[in-house]
């Protein structure tokens, strides 16, 4: 067996995965089989798309938890098209020698040893120029984190990363100011969106250099990051049958590098660090509990999967962190996050001090849990009811944020919709089910983009009938409208006219300030929410604000969330005539059982006030 860089970027987590794991001496002095090796990165690789696809997407009742699943295979093509597309983009832009592949078995590959343990790793390019090695770790990310980063120096910004021929390089700040020294750290830590990938090249770093001395070989190397380059609209142009990335009428190409060399150089004594702590991890295996940090990553899909052993004592719901919108506490000048109170023993909700209650939203909260009671301000709940105009279109997209952008006129991770669910109420409690639904869906995986945007404005003629678009967290809904609007001009006119009309949900039970205040609310008013339920654990999203005015449950339904909707989608490909349209019909339900979720909380909510 060998510690692959996956291996160490999970044994490093802290000191009791690597017990847990059951990583003893005899088992690092065996060796690890290329198979094996294959097996753990294609997994990985699974999962650090699909994590990408969640970090990139503004769904927020997304799970970012979910399991790996062999339907995940048919989201592999995606981040294969983004290591081909960066590959040929290294040949043109490097020139020398290129070796990447699809097939792990042909790429390249280091490894060294060290005290008894062998580090390994394949590496995504190698490239050989000018006599120096380059070294380019593909991350199917956008490059959009990296290029909003600036620091300041007399009030004046400057970006953190800047352009130079085909490379974006770190800047220098010649005084290193603190400011720029606070955002250079931000690279510098491993749990921060921009620092994991920057950690992950710079491990690679660590092992590759301990292979180069291992073997006397005396040759500069430099390293890269290859992301997707989020500013690239693809044009639509296709060779054989395959999508072709040509630069875009701007001039942009779809992979930006980033040059890393001084980056991953400051990064190397923290690996350092960590080496020697992950040898004691395993030599001395001690599998008792430690603090929690973020390293356990947290309701994220990088979550630890030892999680549920090293979070038993933590209740599932009304945990110390569930308070709505939690961030932090302040008490005597310390901050606590999440980890914070679980580390100190603050378990539930009410185990957190009266007195570190600032928030009216919070007091309620607590409130209705030591009371057990549900709160609700009828006067906001009937004036926001009032405030809807009839027919309510009530609205749901399912979109799939693809890396690489599959249609004309898309970015990478642009959400495209390849379904969505209409529910019309035409006057208060006024909407059946089946007659009053309509549900398009894509049958294909090629663009019915233009079939979808006709069939919308057909059904939404908000023009001609007057009535709001209604839809849970409407600001997703209102983007995907104004981008279809973009693409298809000449129905802009239409698709504007329903964005305008949009209206949400969640300000009937949750809270819109600025609304309620036009509806005539005190300021305490128009700041605190108007419904909450112990249920909901500090959210109000649909599947947890729905069972507080119905019995309607998505348990029974085969596709379940919105993650599943979208690798259904995407798998359409790999399934038999008779598999896929048994999954359309179920996609058909669940889009439905969204859009219906909303006509029923309405209906609730009507009767709460009564």
């Amino acid at each position: 067996m060998a510690i692959t860089k996956t291996d160490f970027i999970n044994y490093t987590r802290c000191r009791r995965y690597g017990a847990l794991e059951e990583i003893h001496e005899d088992k690092i002095d065996s060796d690890m089989t290329l198979e094996e090796y294959i097996k753990e990165e294609e997994k990985d690789k699974y999962k650090e798309i699909l994590g990408t696809m969640f970090e990139e997407s503004e769904d927020e009742d997304i799970d970012k938890t979910i399991k790996i699943d062999i339907q995940l295979e048919a989201l592999m093509e995606y981040y294969k098209e983004v290591e081909v597309n960066a590959g040929l983009e290294v040949e043109r832009i490097f020139g020398g020698n290129t070796i990447f592949s699809l097939d792990t078995y042909r790429q390249e590959s280091f490894d060294f040893s060290k005290n008894g343990i062998k580090y390994l790793c394949f590496v995504d390019i190698y490239n050989e120029s000018n006599n120096e090695i380059n070294i380019i770790e593909v991350k199917a990310t956008t490059s959009r984190k990296y290029k909003k980063l600036e620091y300041s120096i007399d009030k004046e910004k400057f970006p953190l990363f800047t352009k130079i021929d085909n490379f974006y390089h770190l800047a220098k700040d010649p005084n290193i100011s603190k400011n720029y020294a606070s955002k250079v750290e931000k690279l510098l830590d491993r749990f921060t969106d921009e620092g994991k990938y920057i950690y992950d090249l710079s491990v690679q770093r660590f092992i590759i250099e301990g292979y180069l001395r291992e073997n006397n070989i005396n040759t500069n190397v430099n390293y890269y990051l290859a992301t997707l380059n989020d500013e690239y609209e693809y044009d639509g142009y296709m060779e054989n049958g395959k999508r072709v990335f040509r630069p875009d009428k701007f001039g942009n190409t779809i992979i930006d590098f980033y040059e890393l060399n001084d980056i991953t150089s400051m990064y190397q004594s923290k690996i350092n660090i960590e080496r020697k702590n992950l040898e004691k991890y395993i030599f001395e295996s001690d599998e008792t509990p430690c603090k929690l940090g973020v390293q356990c990553a947290l309701k994220k899909n990088t979550e630890c999967k030892y999680k549920p052993l090293c979070f038993k004592d933590v209740p599932e719901k009304n945990a110390s962190f569930n308070y709505k919108r939690f961030v932090s506490f302040k008490a005597d000048g310390i901050k606590y996050n999440k980890y914070d109170l679980i580390n100190d023993g603050y378990l539930k909700l009410d185990d957190i001090p009266k007195e570190w209650l600032t928030s009216e939203n919070h007091k309620i909260q607590r409130d209705c849990y030591e009371r057990n009671e549900t709160y609700i301000n009828k006067a906001k709940i009937k004036a926001g009811l009032e405030s809807l105009t009839y027919p309510i279109y009530h609205l749901d997209f399912e979109t799939l944020p693809c890396p690489i952008p599959r249609f004309k006129g898309e970015h990478p991770y642009y959400q495209s919709p390849f379904e969505f669910s209409l529910h019309i109420e035409k006057e208060p409690g006024v909407c059946d089910k089946e007659l009053d639904n309509y549900v398009f869906l894509a049958k294909t995986n090629e663009d019915e983009r233009l079939e979808l945007v006709k069939e919308l404005v057909t059904r939404i003629p908000i023009k001609e009938t007057g009535g709001c678009m209604l839809a849970q967290n409407v600001t997703f809904e209102k983007g995907r409208i104004k981008e279809l609007a973009a693409i298809f001009p000449e129905y802009k006119e239409e698709l504007m006219a329903i964005r305008e009309s949009g209206r949400d949900l969640l300000e009937i039970i949750d809270n819109n300030k600025e609304l309620y205040k036009n509806l005539g609310f005190s300021d305490y008013d128009s700041s605190t929410m108007n419904y909450y339920n112990n249920l909901q654990s500090g959210s109000f999203s649909i599947k947890k604000t729905l069972p507080l005015f119905t019995n309607l449950s998505y348990k029974d339904l085969e596709v379940q969330n919105g993650t599943q909707a979208l690798v259904e989608y995407a798998n359409y490909k790999k399934m038999t005539d008779m598999e896929r349209e048994r999954k359309q019909a179920a996609l058909v339900e669940y889009c439905k059982q969204d859009t219906w979720a909303m006509v029923e909380i309405l209906k609730g909510l009507r009767e709460a006030i009564k």
